[in-house]
């Protein structure tokens, strides 16, 4: 007998179906039945269903469809829960088939997060540039997941010759190597390959290999990683070179760089510190911090690490580093502490620059600095003092020469006074100019300008030369272009001296015809004017090399014109520092035999009104002028007899009352003694000097302390004049004394005043 099985039962199949949602559909996909289950879960009645193509009706209850399974997948979306639906089909009578909705929920979950976490891998590698390859030995091909970055599209095997053909020269030899040794004996290995890529230029991938599978060729399988780090090795490599040439520098320039972790102590030092730095200095360092330095030096550089610590500057030191022989080697220590976010100290940077030779020559020329300002202080002093005792027996001369030309006199004896005047003004002269030059060199020559009228002073000049030029028989002649103003801003006590220079050169150089002065100028804008001077003679002239040499101080055309014509050779190198002072230059021109042009250029601007040249001579007073201070009573103080005496000759038409004193103390004692009207003081003398004297009458309280005081003194240095009146004086002369400037500074002091003689009356 044999047993029925229960699961081969149709009641049991029957119940077994029932369960399942199921439906039949004919060839043409519509259904035509469906069970209980299928329409509760669909949602619908049966009725309804009956008729309709399956997939469109699954299309139209769901809200997404997928196939990657195999079957075709429908994602329902219901009121309380989602799920996905898979369509199972089965044969069933001919012309049928069952259709079975299966819910692959939990399934399709599972794998929508396997495909998520391999999407995330993807974009991951994408963006990091890393990409998976397999090399094939036997048939010599690679196989690349991405096209790492090299600009070719990589849909199919990529044969070894290929790739090769866009490797770097320099990696060939070192992948090929790696190839062989893994294909062959398998294990790892790593490294750098430059390939091309499709814009030309170089890409770099961190690559790692790894041997996989045996082939049956006995040759193993290779794969691996590569990444693109283009950017990171091109900055490696431009760090790399900027160390290179930091180093080189560094080397070059003998300096060393040191680091200190300020919360761990330690100290990190470069092989080109230690070097600079020397066994012994490092050696005390390692007992104290600032032993690296000379004892005397410590505590400079202690302030300087102090500062460095609450500055976020750059800290810079000069210093001497630690040497046995007690000298010490010269070093610039540049410090800078860095602080983190809340401001603590974390590391000391420093560089040490060894500057010894440097500061050795620095030293040297400090020394020599101080050496030539004291030379320069030694010919300052030098010549004030020649100046003072040239000037001292010129005042004598020139003074005796004055009063002799007042005299009645035979005109054998008029031409000898004469001589006299002329060689003691040309000394005069010479004095002047040796000073001049000294104050240009010395950079002590100021420009003043002032408004004036530059055709009065240039007529002035003209007229004082007329005479001497009238003794060699030529003619001076001054021609102006109208079209320059009247009134410019200038400094006319230069551009006298320049002029004169040149007007005096070319008088003394011509021998017939005429000297000429023809002025004109540029307009360079509404306010300045470019003024051209240009003096030309009929002289003797010169030639290019002659010329080439001119304006050198102490330069003469060559000897025989210095013993013809006479000179020192220092007006025309005083004129173009002068004119060069003003913006302008003096430049010539000239033809041997026929004469020459010299061109004085200066700066003016446009002036508004013109003032009284602060250096033209005064006119002598008038007699009725003079009878106001007759008879005054004057304090004559001088250590020299020639020069007191010199002084009463000057001031015999004055009739003064003149007490005498040889020095300061002196002085003192004849105003302790009577009441004067004036003093003339000389500046320098024994015991007391001027300085003093007229410190201690102005301090005074003295009826005297306010008395006119006039310095004659032979200092004529720059600013002489300015300093004696700081002091209190009334007035200053320079020695040689001029009578008629005498007696004008003398009468304009004691006009208006009541004379002592007036007061005893």
């Amino acid at each position: 007998m044999t047993s029925t099985k229960l699961l081969e039962t149709a009641a049991v199949a029957q119940a077994i179906v029932g369960s399942m949602p199921c439906c039949v559909v004919d060839a043409r996909d519509r259904i035509t039945e469906v069970n209980a289950a299928f329409a509760a879960r669909l949602n619908r009645s049966a009725p309804h269903l009956v008729g309709v193509e399956i997939l469109e009706l699954m299309r139209s209850l769901s809200v997404d469809e997928s196939r990657s399974t195999g079957a075709s997948c429908f994602h329902l979306r219901e009121a309380d829960k989602e799920s996905w639906i898979r369509l199972d089909r089965m044969p069933g009578m001919p012309g049928r088939e069952i259709v079975r909705l299966v819910d692959v929920s939990a399934e399709w979950l599972a794998l929508t997060s396997v495909v998520t976490a391999r999407t995330v891998r993807d974009r991951l590698m994408d963006d990091a540039e890393i990409g998976t390859w397999r090399y094939d030995p036997d048939v010599k091909a690679y196989h690349f997941s991405v096209a790492l970055s090299l600009g070719y599209g990589v849909n199919e095997p990529v044969p070894l010759d290929t790739l090769t053909r866009i490797q770097h020269p320099d990696d060939m030899a070192k992948d090929r190597e790696i190839r062989e040794r893994i294909t062959t004996q398998g294990g790892v290995a790593e490294g750098e390959m430059r390939y091309r890529n499709g814009n030309g230029g170089w890409t770099t991938l961190r690559v790692h290999y790894r041997a996989g599978r045996k082939l049956p060729s006995g040759k193993f399988e290779m794969y691996g990683v590569s990444q693109n780090v283009t950017e990171l090795a091109q900055a490696r490599d431009q760090a790399d070179m900027v160390t290179s040439r930091l180093e080189l520098a560094m080397a070059a320039a003998n300096a060393g760089v040191y680091e200190i972790d300020l919360k761990s102590g330690d100290r990190w030092s470069s092989e080109q510190f230690k070097q600079i730095a020397g066994e012994e200095a490092l050696e005390r360092q390692n007992v104290n911090p600032f032993g690296l330095y000379m004892d005397e030096e410590q505590s400079a550089v202690r302030d300087s690490w102090d500062r460095c610590l609450v500055s976020n500057a750059v800290e810079s030191i000069d210093t001497r580093i630690y040497r046995p022989d007690g000298k010490g080697r010269w070093m610039r220590l540049f410090t800078r502490v860095h602080r983190n976010a809340s401001g603590q100290h974390t590391r000391a940077v420093g560089l040490m620059l060894d500057i010894h030779e440097q500061k050795q020559q620095e030293l040297a020329l400090v020394e020599a600095k101080m050496q030539a300002e004291a030379a320069t202080v030694a010919k300052s002093n030098f010549l004030a003092s020649m100046s003072h005792e040239i000037r001292t027996p010129l005042n004598g001369i020139l003074g005796m020469a004055q009063v002799l030309q007042g005299e009645v006199l035979t005109e054998a004896q008029k031409d000898s006074v004469n001589v006299i005047a002329d060689s003691g003004r040309t000394l005069m002269a010479l004095l002047d100019d040796v000073l001049d030059i000294s104050k240009i060199e010395a950079g002590k020559l100021e420009i003043s300008p002032i408004d004036g009228e530059l055709g009065v002073t240039l007529e002035r000049i003209r007229k004082l030369f007329q005479s001497r030029a009238e003794e060699r028989g030529i003619d001076v002649r001054l021609e102006i272009d109208d079209s320059l103003p009247p009134v410019l801003r200038y400094d006319p006590v230069r551009v006298r001296q320049c002029l004169s220079n040149l007007l005096s050169n070319a008088i003394k150089f011509t021998e017939q015809g005429c000297v000429t002065a023809r002025v004109g100028g540029d307009q360079i804008d509404d306010n300045r004017w470019r003024v051209r001077i240009s003096i030309s003679d009929t002289g003797i002239g010169m030639d290019q090399e002659t010329m080439s040499r001119l304006f050198g101080a102490f330069t003469q055309a060559d000897a025989s014109i210095s013993r013809r014509f006479g000179g020192t050779g220092l007006g025309l190198a005083i004129t173009r520092h002068l004119s060069r002072l003003m913006g302008g230059d003096v430049t010539v021109e000239s033809v041997p035999g026929e004469g020459s042009t010299f061109h004085l250029v200066f700066m003016a601007e446009r002036g508004e009104k013109a003032q009284m040249e602060p250096t033209q001579p005064a006119p002598a007073p008038e007699e009725n002028a003079l009878r106001p201070v007759m008879n005054a009573r004057v304090l004559l103080v001088d250590d020299n007899p020639v020069n007191r005496h010199v002084v009463r000759l000057f001031m015999v038409q004055l009739a003064p009352q003149i007490v005498e004193a040889v020095n300061g103390e002196e002085a003192l004692a004849r105003l302790s003694e009577q009441p004067f009207d004036i003093v003339l003081l000389d500046v320098h003398m024994p015991v007391m000097d001027g300085k003093e004297a007229i410190k201690r009458i102005r301090a005074s309280d003295q009826p005297w302390k306010d008395i006119p005081v006039i310095a004659l003194t032979a200092d004529a240095m720059s600013g002489d004049r300015e300093r004696y009146i700081g002091m209190g004086m009334s007035d200053y002369i320079s020695k040689p004394i001029d009578a008629r400037e005498l007696a004008t500074k003398y009468v304009s002091l004691l006009r208006g005043k009541r004379l002592v003689t007036s007061k005893a009356a």
